[in-house]
């Protein structure tokens, strides 16, 4: 998510972001069986991308392994692209949830080009104050003396405060080489029809002090599940993101 750009984003400045729209970003996250503080729900969703003339399939999953969870996104090129030679691109975010909090453990990313240089791998040690990351060929250690999320687990972290009365979340997101604010400003409403079924959608900016705008359609009716995703750059689209379908809407 994000084929992995500047979100699926989605969501480390050219390699994290790519990684984050077309390995895309987006998203994941959690369901309607969510949580009431004690425990969340497995669930999985599938996505759309678009990026310029490639398309992807982007799917993500939310498993339990003992006592903690595993959320992941797997993005594959489809059409043409897919004969390029480059295989799946695969994120993964392991945390705990205590306290209607999510506790992020070790994010790893890699854009499915075999590349080591281009794989993202992030170790929070909350106890010891510090985060150990391997991103862009080089390592980094920086300190972690406030709630930090990584490209993941923050979009889960909003869709939980979303559901428990946030408005606006805001995040201090963990990119690999440096620490980031994620600030959701809420630009209005709309219904999206995913599968012959109307969603009312809340639309967000996720305000990452970026020239690139990105943008979240996230739907109340499921939990705040993320339902459509847009890039933009100097008013242009880049990448895209439509729900195709998930375990919600069963």
């Amino acid at each position: 998510m994000h084929l992995i750009s500047d979100w699926n984003c989605l969501h480390l400045k050219g390699h994290y972001l790519e990684a984050r729209v077309m390995s895309a970003l987006v998203m994941m996250i959690l369901a309607p069986a969510f949580c009431l503080g004690a425990e969340l729900e497995p669930f999985s969703a599938s996505y759309t991308i678009s990026r310029a003339a490639f398309k992807a399939e982007r799917t993500i999953e939310l498993s339990r392994d003992g006592s903690e969870y595993l959320l992941t996104a797997k993005t594959t090129l489809k059409g043409l692209a897919s004969l390029a030679g480059r295989g799946t691109a695969v994120e993964t975010s392991r945390f705990q949830f205590t306290q209607d909090r999510i506790i992020p453990i070790l994010y790893t990313a890699h854009d499915g080009t075999g590349n080591p240089d281009r794989i993202i791998r992030i170790e929070f040690d909350f106890s010891g104050g510090v985060t150990r990351a391997h991103a862009r060929g080089s390592e980094h250690l920086l300190k972690l003396d406030q709630e930090v999320f990584d490209p993941l687990s923050f979009e889960l972290m909003a869709r939980i405060d979303l559901r428990n009365g946030v408005t606006e979340p805001h995040y201090m997101v963990h990119e690999g080489d440096r620490l980031r604010p994620y600030q959701f400003r809420r630009k209005g409403t709309e219904t999206i029809m995913v599968r012959r079924k109307k969603l009312n959608t809340v639309r967000y900016l996720i305000d990452r002090q970026s020239s690139r705008q990105l943008y979240y359609w996230l739907s109340p009716d499921l939990d705040h599940l993320m339902v459509q995703l847009r890039q933009v750059h100097e008013g242009k689209t880049k990448a895209s993101g439509i729900l195709t379908w998930s375990s919600l809407l069963l």
